[in-house]
């Protein structure tokens, strides 16, 4: 296959009416001034974004990045919308807002939910333990 070399010191635009193949494993393509920011191909897995840089969506509000060492953020400046018939989450859940449920809240077959001053406590048997703190029923 030929090989084509451009060493430019000036603005180059390529136009390609097919596809761009970039066929070497661990392909790197590089941006900015100094190439601070790349996206290299790995093999038979990806491509992957340098350092805790962003894709970014609309404006610089919304992205994803890598804040850490196994942390992924997702960020919006208003709102993140995940619509699914079912969302599957394996984890701790760490709600920093308000919490709204439209629909059943389940605990499994053994849970609890707690507070500052209390916490619920449900057995196999769906028993419900109250412990610390004011509990207030209200049938009206």
């Amino acid at each position: 296959m030929p090989y084509l070399g451009i060493d430019a010191k000036k603005d180059i635009r390529l136009n390609a009416t097919s596809d761009l193949d970039l066929t070497s494993d661990s392909t790197t393509i590089k941006f900015g001034a100094d190439d601070d920011v790349t996206l290299t191909h790995v093999h038979n897995t990806g491509l992957l974004l340098n350092s805790t840089n962003q894709f970014q969506f609309g404006d610089s509000g919304t992205y994803i990045h890598q804040s850490a060492d196994g942390v992924l953020d997702l960020v919006s400046d208003t709102e993140i919308e995940i619509n699914a018939t079912t969302i599957d989450m394996n984890g701790a859940v760490d709600v920093s807002g308000n919490a709204t449920f439209g629909g059943t809240v389940n605990i499994g077959t053994t849970g609890s939910l707690s507070n500052n001053s209390g916490t619920f406590l449900i057995d196999a048997n769906t028993n419900l333990t109250f412990r610390g703190g004011v509990q207030t029923f209200d049938n009206a």
